[in-house]
């Protein structure tokens, strides 16, 4: 099941994909390359365990299939992203940006940790190359940050998708699928596989919550 809150024109809105009765253990939000490209998220949702729930970010309309620039530059559009996940925050959550949205999920992952001391447990960046913005100064997080690259993209050349290994003091890691720009779709449950080891590898560390899933019987 989904649902999706009645929002405006230029509105942040957030697409809940609802689970079974199951507690979910960790939220995966989702940042598509654009406005109209969230299904993918939607069925991918349908592959992952109960234990973590999706949700999907949905773009103001205004921001078109190409517009990658405004994407990538809108600070304006992190915070008020960093805004809407308020209610959202008590699991344990990852992100996981697709081209643009991987950039913009990076902004929003500094947001999380620079007004609220928490890390994400993972930051998944996918077909983007690190080459925006790199400073000399040390990293802005301090999370895992989780590389996915096609193996034949000429437009995410290794080397620059490398490069997010300089964007946190915290692990690194790449991970290469074959095929170029569509590897999500042909790769779909690798893609699942790697949010699963990355995440289930990790306990909860909310006690309140911890205490509140044995009480029902789990």
């Amino acid at each position: 099941m989904y649902s999706l809150s009645q929002i405006k024109p230029d509105d942040v809105g957030l697409i809940r994909i609802l689970q079974t009765e199951t507690p979910s253990s960790f939220r995966l939000i989702c940042f598509p390359e654009s406005a109209h490209s969230t299904a993918y998220y939607l069925s991918l949702s349908e592959l992952l365990l109960p234990t973590v729930e999706v949700l999907a970010i949905q773009y103001p309309l205004y921001v078109g299939v190409d517009d990658d620039e405004r994407l990538t530059d809108s600070a304006d559009l992190a915070d008020r992203i960093f805004g809407a996940l308020g209610e959202w925050m008590d699991r344990p959550l990852a992100f996981f940006g697709h081209r643009a949205g991987a950039d913009l999920a990076y902004r929003v992952a500094e947001r999380l940790e620079r007004e609220t001391g928490t890390a994400l447990l993972t930051l998944f960046v996918s077909g983007r190359t690190a080459h925006w913005g790199m400073s000399l100064g040390p990293p802005e997080l301090g999370c895992r940050i989780v590389a996915l690259a096609g193996e034949g993209d000429p437009k995410t050349p290794l080397r620059g998708v490398r490069a997010w290994r300089r964007r946190t003091s915290g692990r690194f890691d790449l991970e290469v699928f074959p095929g170029a720009r569509y590897y999500l779709d042909s790769s779909r449950r690798e893609v699942v596989n790697l949010v699963h080891d990355q995440l289930l590898s990790y306990v909860p560390v909310d006690a309140e919550w911890e205490t509140g899933f044995e009480d029902q019987g789990a």
